[in-house]
């Protein structure tokens, strides 16, 4: 008998086994979420290959953006992205002006992509709610994994405020960030991340 029960456990957990990928992320982004692409958006402003804008110190600038899904006026992440941003030309000594007429250089912001992706695998036996009984079995995990990774990708598109003639555009700016968590024999749980955070 006990055999038998054995056996019938090994199938289940086989049976079990999986892995997802790209498993829809909430409506409203998680605080490690938000995490992820922000600082996925600063290390491709201050990464090693990030070049300088070739502006003179000193030089009014001011910004729009485009690239990311708006439905209604400016989405947080396009609010992000110019704060961002703009702190960053800031450092290089330009002045950000809100009145667009007021500067000398308006810079486009174009945006590729910012978001995160989710995976997760499981090897073991998940969750299990009974249709006929009202009894649920939590989920097994021998081994299970979730891994949240941020993105971005972008370029400033500069242009002469006045005449409204192309000036440059600067290489692309990318940036990329992982936190992962994984469970080993039902508990035992740890974490790996690159953010700039304790948790």
């Amino acid at each position: 008998m006990i055999n038998i029960l054995q056996v019938l456990l090994l199938v289940g957990i086989l049976t079990g086994c999986g892995a997802m990928n790209a498993i829809p992320l909430p409506e409203s982004p998680t605080a490690v979420q938000q995490l992820l692409m922000a600082q996925a958006v600063e290390r491709s402003l201050h990464g090693e290959n990030t070049r300088s804008i070739l502006l003179t110190s000193g030089d009014t600038v001011s910004l729009d953006i485009s690239g990311l899904h708006v439905e209604d006026g400016l989405t947080v992440a396009q609010g992000f992205f110019k704060g961002a941003i703009g702190g960053w030309l800031g450092e290089s000594g330009l002045k950000i002006v809100l009145d667009p007429a007021k500067a000398k250089y308006r810079i486009h912001i174009l945006v590729q992509g910012l978001g995160v992706e989710q995976r997760s695998s499981l090897f073991g036996l998940p969750p299990i709610q009974s249709a006929l009984l009202p009894i649920a079995l939590p989920e097994i995990a021998i081994y299970a994994s979730q891994k949240l990774s941020g993105y971005t990708r972008f370029r400033l598109d500069i242009y002469e405020t006045e005449t409204g003639q192309f000036v440059r555009s600067t290489p692309w700016f990318q940036g990329s960030t992982y936190f992962n968590e994984y469970t080993i024999l039902f508990f035992f749980d740890f974490e790996f991340t690159d953010l700039i955070a304790p948790f």
